[in-house]
């Protein structure tokens, strides 16, 4: 037999040797974005920030306003009841009455 030379075996050149064909596959999906794509887009990500957080505010004034009228009715409805309390006379039943007296 013939000493091996080389020369039939496949070889690849020495940048590709360790390269793996889906890194090269990966970089032709990607897509570099102009720098004004990157601009509007923080933009309109910020914008959407500014709004949450401007309803976000609107609800908790608006729950706050809430409260403030339900406390408000609270109070109304005890001042009532305390009015009609006093309009109408209670009388001590007569059980109570005997028995503090004994």
């Amino acid at each position: 037999m013939e000493p091996d030379t080389g020369l039939t075996r496949m070889t690849t050149r020495s940048k590709n040797a360790t390269t793996h064909p889906g890194i090269i596959a990966q970089d032709a999906l990607r897509v570099h974005r102009k720098k004004e794509e990157v601009e509007k887009e923080k933009e309109l990500k910020n914008a959407q920030k500014a709004a949450r957080r401007k309803k976000r505010v609107a609800d908790e004034a608006r729950e706050a306003a809430g409260r403030v009228y339900i406390a408000r009715l609270k109070a109304e409805e005890a001042a009532a009841a305390s009015d009609m309390e006093k309009e109408i006379p209670r009388k001590r039943p007569q059980a109570q009455a005997a028995g503090a007296k004994g």
